[in-house]
């Protein structure tokens, strides 16, 4: 390299780039890049995930519930599952926008350190298995390990890897340098109270076993036209570009597989929207294609899919929009869950 000094110009550009990147690593100037709640839900489940691994067992006075699921699974009230349902202890480890690949990682974490539910509850919806989801935003961006992904490297594929490590690497990959939108968001004169909600989001999270801090809580939407509207658009966003996503349903199948290895009592659950969404959304061929598909698959490994469709002893006439129920409808979900649950694993003490 003597007399050659230019040959040593990409490695220092390389150490500049990686010094520059550091900044981004500091959570207050991630939070200036943006100003959502995404990626504190998702920090708040791994320590959760990481807390329950720590705890190894729990009371043997009492079994472990634990829920995958997406934002419908999200709003359940942790004080109304303890008045309840005392013998139950119910984690929540449900974010937005989730996959099978995510709870596979969750449940494999579990599972691997020791930690043997009573019961998985789990999700199971059609956009969950769509390769055009927004799974690489929300659930490789803020989720996994390197070891998981690297043991799952057939599933993810080249292509999932590579944007995988390229997060992981560099910081600005989640958390964009746009500096003048963090200028905007640094005097955004409720920066203050972003920072407030962020925290407060993260702690109650923790504190309520997984179960989320509803922006809306109790709300009730009211109006025909907008839960039409929110179905459409909700239609729209989950639709639009709709593919079957066959490392989804690798996962599914996974998942399946361990939880009859390990014998695990398990309900999947496909969970219902308002009756303007139902009716938007059993129209499309392609929901046909996946509940056959999703059906067969589960049956293989002596699961049905508990659909809340056609649950009699669910109902729930109230809803935030189109795409969610209201939190009051959590209550009768929890109570037709847990019939099932007699139902099928202890019926003897119907």
């Amino acid at each position: 390299m003597k007399g050659k000094p230019y040959l040593l110009y990409p490695l220092f550009l390389l150490i500049f780039l990686f010094f520059v990147d550091s900044f981004f690593r500091i959570p207050y100037i991630q939070f200036l890049t943006k100003l959502d709640l995404t990626a504190v839900n998702y920090s708040a489940k791994k320590a959760l995930l990481d807390s329950l691994i720590e705890q190894g067992s729990l009371k043997k006075d009492k079994k472990l519930m634990i829920i995958l699921g997406s934002s419908r699974l999200l709003y359940f009230d942790a004080k109304d599952l303890k008045d309840f349902y005392p013998d139950w202890e119910i984690y929540n480890l449900s974010s937005a926008v989730t996959t099978p690949a995510y709870y596979d990682y969750q449940l494999t974490r579990l599972l691997d350190s020791g930690v043997v539910p009573d019961l998985v509850l789990m999700e199971t919806d059609p956009n969950q298995f769509n390769y055009n989801s927004v799974f690489k935003i929300s659930n490789l961006t803020y989720s996994f390990d390197l070891l998981y992904v690297l043991k799952n490297i057939n599933l993810f594929g080249k292509d999932n890897v590579s944007f995988f490590l390229g997060r992981k690497l560099f910081a600005v990959g989640t958390y964009k340098p746009y500096l003048d939108q963090m200028w905007k968001n640094y005097k955004n004169p409720e920066l203050a109270g972003f920072l407030s909600m962020n925290q407060t989001t993260y702690d109650f999270i923790l504190k309520n076993n997984g179960h989320g801090l509803s922006p809306i809580d109790n709300y009730v939407e009211k109006d025909a036209n907008v839960l039409e509207l929110t179905s459409h658009r909700t239609l729209d966003w989950l639709f639009a570009s709709y593919h079957p996503s066959e490392m989804q349903y690798g996962f599914y199948e996974k998942i399946l597989s361990r939880l009859q290895s390990d014998s695990i009592k398990t309900i999947i659950i496909w969970p219902t929207s308002s009756p303007n969404f139902e009716n938007l959304v059993h129209k499309e061929k392609l929901v046909k294609v996946w509940e056959d598909r999703v059906d067969g698959l589960s049956a293989r490994y002596g699961q049905k899919i508990m659909k809340l469709k056609d649950e009699s002893s669910y109902s729930c006439n109230a809803f935030a929009d189109g795409g969610h129920v209201a939190k009051e409808c959590y209550h009768s979900l929890m109570r037709a869950v847990l019939m099932e649950y007699f139902r099928r694993y202890e019926v003897h003490r119907l």
